[in-house]
């Protein structure tokens, strides 16, 4: 294998370990979001994926292995090394989880409370979207099948999460933001 593949596979377990911190800290931050969560339906959604996000981050132990991470080599992360060091956590997750708490400490509405989880849910999923995509695109440049796949098992789960969360939003938790908003406001203007 020539220097750019090696430094190109340096890249993928550099992108592995990101997502694993990710997948990590999400699974930290989803029983925040279920317990403010109002909305029966989106309540279970998010349930539902923090068993898949384990399962994600289980899948990343296995992708971790086929890439050789952990089996005692030096330099694990090549010209990477030293960039994500083990126990930092991804600054990007870590950014749109931070804001979410923020919205989510403020108090509002429940209905509008659920549209704002729904809202953070998929700043992370499209987050990890591009993440999962990029990483996938890395293995199968490298011929990596077995890794590919994984990857992609996880980047199909992360689209799901995304289009039951839009599912969610447009089917009955905006309108009900949006119908609660109008009556706050509506009863606010007449008190």
């Amino acid at each position: 294998m020539d220097n750019n593949m090696n430094h190109l596979k340096d890249l993928l377990r550099f992108d592995v370990r990101h997502l694993y911190s990710t997948e990590e800290q999400i699974i930290d931050a989803l029983p925040a979001m279920i317990k403010k969560a109002h909305n029966p339906n989106l309540k279970q959604a998010l349930e539902q994926h923090l068993r898949v996000t384990e399962q994600q981050r289980d899948r990343l132990n296995k992708v971790k292995q086929l890439l050789g991470e952990g089996d005692g080599k030096k330099n694990e992360g090549g010209i990477f090394d030293g960039l994500f060091d083990t126990g930092t956590k991804s600054k990007g997750i870590d950014g749109l989880i931070s804001e979410g708490k923020k919205v989510m400490g403020i108090d509002m509405d429940p209905a509008i409370m659920d549209a704002a989880i729904i809202g953070a849910c998929q700043k992370i999923e499209h987050y990890e979207i591009a993440c999962y995509g990029t990483a996938r695109t890395y293995a199968e440049q490298l011929g990596l099948t077995d890794v590919a796949q994984l990857l992609q098992q996880t980047l199909l789960e992360e689209h799901d999460a995304d289009d039951l969360l839009t599912s969610l939003a447009v089917g009955d938790v905006n309108r009900r933001a949006e119908a609660g908003a109008t009556l706050n406001s509506t009863s606010n203007r007449y008190s």
